[in-house]
């Protein structure tokens, strides 16, 4: 659950000038969240792609405990397509 509950807290002209040029239409409850998550490290998923291409038996057992778990936590088989 969220806590949706205000705080009051105090920041320096400059630091609510700041705020307030790049606010918008945003609250500056936003436009503070979207500053601090911006500096959060997020990976590119795609630099993984292919990178094991050329090992196949590791990728077969990869696979095979992947099902394995999937009809243990599911009641579902992994099915190729």
């Amino acid at each position: 659950m969220v806590n949706s509950m205000a705080r009051q807290i105090s920041v320096s002209n400059e630091v609510y000038e700041l705020l307030s040029k790049h606010k918008g239409k945003k609250s500056f409850s936003q436009v503070i969240k979207e500053s601090l998550c911006a500096n959060e490290k997020k990976t590119d998923i795609m630099k993984f792609a292919g990178i094991m291409k050329n090992e196949k038996e590791e990728l077969e057992q990869l696979k095979a405990q992947i099902a394995t778990e999937r009809e243990a936590n599911y009641g579902r088989s992994f099915k190729e397509e």
